[in-house]
């Protein structure tokens, strides 16, 4: 397996289901994206979308072993002829908490060009909204401009 371009770990105190179903589920993702989105599963895939419906991203699981690793392409719809990556979450249970482990490979660009701030937003609010019930997000509309399809 390769290095990968950015990797995220933190701490998590929630069950091992509840980060399993955080991780998976469509209906799950409108509490802790920082842009507000939510998400629709077809088939194997979770589509990202804003609120007013732009697809932003699709991530088709490529490998699931239950409540341990999830394998899923990252396919970025906001700019044309973006790459497609990989991104491993993996789950592992300490006590009360999860540790929860993010690899992302096969970037285009380096990740300080925003995939790194986005990852870090996206597991911040995944901690809050599991440890505290309350969704998190760090603003959305200012974030993102639909009509353009760039970040601001």
């Amino acid at each position: 397996m390769t290095k990968p371009d950015f990797m995220m770990e933190t701490y998590i105190r929630c069950t091992q289901d509840a980060l399993w179903h955080a991780l998976t589920s469509a209906d799950a993702v409108a509490n802790y994206d920082f842009l507000g989105q939510s998400a629709r599963r077809e088939g194997d895939t979770l589509i990202y979308m804003t609120p007013d419906g732009f697809e932003t991203l699709h991530s088709r699981e490529i490998t699931l072993d239950p409540k341990t690793r999830i394998v899923t392409t990252f396919e970025p719809k906001w700019e044309p002829d973006a790459k497609t990556s990989e991104v491993t979450y993996l789950i592992a249970v300490e006590g009360e908490y999860c540790k929860l482990t993010m690899e992302h490979r096969g970037l285009a660009h380096d990740p300080s060009s925003g995939t790194a701030d986005g990852w870090v937003r996206t597991l911040s609010g995944l901690k809050t909204w599991l440890e505290t019930g309350q969704p998190m997000h760090f603003g959305g509309d200012h974030l993102w401009d639909a009509q353009e399809g760039e970040e601001a």
